[in-house]
C-alpha cells in the first residue's frame, strides 16, 4: 500500500543574517536534514537519517521525525508510505530551493530599499568576488537582449 503525503510548498518567512547556507532560512536541524535529503536524491527514512545525523553527533529517532515531518508541513519534503515505514523525498531540489529564495530576498530588498540595494549588491558584489561583476553585466545584457527581441 502507497499513501503520498505532500502539502504545496509554503513561503519561507524568516531569513537569519547571523547564519550561513541553507540555515539562514530553515533551522539548524532542518537545513541538516535537507541537506542529507538531498544528497542522498531520493526516499530516505527517519531511520536513515537518523543514522547519517548519529556519524557526528547524538540524537534521538523522535527528533529526526519531528523535525522531517515539520519539513512535509513546510512543503519541502513529501512522505509516502510503504510497508510499516515512511519514506521522504525532497520536493525542490537544491538547486531551484536556493534560486526561490535568493529571488525572494531580493525582490524583497529591492522593493523595500529600491535603488539602494543595487548600489549595495554591487559593492558586495565586488567584494565577494570581482568576477561576479562581469557575470552580472553579462546577465544583465542578455536580459536586455531577450527584452528587445
Amino acid at each position: 500500500m502507497v499513501i503520498v503525503i505532500s502539502k504545496q510548498q509554503k513561503q519561507i518567512q524568516t531569513f537569519y543574517l547571523n547564519k550561513t547556507g541553507t540555515e539562514r532560512v530553515l533551522g539548524s536541524l532542518e537545513a541538516e536534514i535537507m541537506e542529507i535529503i538531498w544528497q542522498a536524491s531520493g526516499k530516505v527514512t527517519i531511520r536513515e537519517v537518523q543514522e547519517k545525523i548519529l556519524t557526528q553527533r547524538e540524537i534521538s529517532f523522535n527528533t529526526v521525525m519531528t523535525v522531517m515531518n515539520r519539513l512535509v508541513n513546510k512543503g519541502l519534503l513529501e512522505k509516502e508510505k510503504i510497508s510499516n515505514s515512511f519514506h521522504y523525498r525532497a520536493t525542490i531540489s537544491k538547486a531551484d530551493f536556493l534560486g526561490n529564495v535568493s529571488r525572494r530576498v531580493a525582490r524583497g530588498l529591492l522593493e523595500d530599499f529600491g535603488e539602494s540595494t543595487i548600489a549595495h549588491f554591487v559593492e558586495a558584489m565586488a567584494e565577494v568576488n570581482p568576477d561576479y561583476l562581469s557575470r552580472l553585466e553579462s546577465l544583465i545584457r542578455r536580459k536586455k537582449d531577450k527584452n528587445e527581441t
